[in-house]
């Protein structure tokens, strides 16, 4: 039966990496739309625009014939979530939650902070917007459990995830360019 993969966990808590881990999905994410669209790891002025490409990169993702779509999102309400299994349950699709280690609120965030400096070397063209520690512990709060109730076929914890991400020097990082393809699902 064809997959809808719901990720929930925080920034920093290794969804990316986990995705990752499995080439053969489909992702959908509003990461990469901001990056290549916009260049910016975030700008509030094009949000509403992220949203509806993503939103509409979901739909079709969920329409095609992949095996499994994963949502690379925090999807920490049970309301975010609610909407992608009814999306997975129209489209004919199982869905099944994936829940990352919820790690001390610091540690996380401390981890999201290198993954931005990565980034920053890897892709010096995209304008990196710093997330402040007090939003950060705002998403904190707002997290809500997975529930059973909430109709995923399966709900897995996922065990820590080691990062694929090798630190490099800004010396040996690949050029960036305007042409590298654009990444709204990964196959």
């Amino acid at each position: 039966m064809r997959q809808l993969v719901v990720l929930v966990g925080l920034p920093g808590s290794g969804k990316t990496a986990f995705q990752r881990e499995h080439p053969e999905w489909v992702v959908v994410s509003r990461g990469p739309i901001r990056e290549w669209m916009f260049r910016s790891t975030y700008d509030p002025a094009v949000e509403g625009i992220v949203d509806r490409v993503f939103q509409s990169a979901l739909v079709e993702a969920v329409d095609s014939p992949a095996e499994v779509v994963c949502v690379d999102e925090p999807n920490l309400t049970q309301a975010e979530r609610r909407m992608l299994v009814e999306l997975a349950q129209l489209s004919g699709r199982e869905p099944h939650a994936h829940v990352l280690p919820m790690a001390s609120p610091d540690a996380l965030f401390e981890r999201m902070e290198r993954n931005m400096k990565r980034l920053a070397l890897e892709k010096p063209y995209v304008r990196l917007r710093t997330f402040p520690r007090k939003a950060y512990a705002e998403l904190v709060a707002q997290f809500e459990p997975v529930d059973s109730a909430e109709g995923f076929v399966s709900v897995t914890h996922v065990p820590s995830v080691t990062s694929p991400f090798v630190h490099t020097s800004p010396s040996r990082t690949k050029p960036a360019t305007a042409r590298d393809p654009l990444p709204l699902f990964t196959s």
